[in-house]
């Protein structure tokens, strides 16, 4: 019992790293790769997790043996990599909120049968009502409440899973033909979904910021290199 209390405990970062995940790449990307492309959207999606994944590594290690961030890494190698990693962040930390702040609200208008608002608007309440309780709770509360909604999640999955196994094959529709692969648009949308499969590369750092921060609340004492 007190081996589960300590793995719950110390899974904050990991937990948030795989909500962060869960956007646009996994809801819409991904899905439509499948119905429109089929299997052959499998390899592009596995070569993007296996040669993105030493960044996500690298950002979580350097933390664990040097108790500082990656950011202060960039930084200690110089300010050129600070600068080039500041430019990268300022063009998708404009891009990434609106994204899922716009899908979240079409999915919430949908469900919730919501007439009268546009989709701007409620996902302009989205992004402040989730900032203030960001500024409010700091790391903690964002950590605290991933451990109920991430389980949920998982369950939701298995059972859609289940759901969709049991509906059967669906009906094949007449005529139909998969768009050309290498053309102008499969192509951009190839681009598309390796850069946001599973996420950005960039996320690296928050996932090291986010151990800091769990250090920092558990008291755990850093080893130094």
């Amino acid at each position: 019992m007190l081996k589960i209390k300590n793995l719950l405990k110390n899974l904050g970062p990991g937990l948030l790293f795989a909500s962060m995940a869960i956007g646009t790449s996994h809801l819409v990307l991904s899905t439509k790769a499948g119905a429109q492309y089929g299997w052959l959207m499998v390899i592009p999606i596995i070569l993007a997790n296996v040669f993105k994944y030493p960044f996500f590594e690298f950002g979580i290690r350097y933390t664990n043996v040097t108790g500082k961030s990656i950011i202060e890494g960039y930084q200690n190698r110089g300010r050129g990599y600070l600068w080039l990693y500041a430019f990268i962040t300022l063009a998708t930390s404009i891009a990434s909120p609106a994204a899922l702040c716009s899908i979240t609200a079409g999915l919430l208008i949908n469900l919730l049968g919501i007439k009268g608002v546009s989709i701007t608007a409620v996902a302009v309440g989205l992004f402040t009502f989730n900032s203030i309780i960001l500024i409010i709770g700091k790391y903690k509360l964002l950590e605290t409440t991933l451990k109920f909604v991430i389980p949920i999640l998982f369950v939701a999955l298995l059972v859609t899973t289940i759901l969709v196994i049991n509906e059967g094959a669906i009906n094949p529709i007449a005529n139909f033909e998969p768009p050309p692969f290498f053309d102008e648009v499969g192509v951009l949308f190839l681009i598309t979904l390796i850069g946001w499969m599973p996420t950005a590369v960039e996320t690296s750092s928050w996932l090291s910021l986010w151990s800091v921060e769990k250090y920092k609340l558990n008291n755990h004492c850093f080893v130094l290199s």
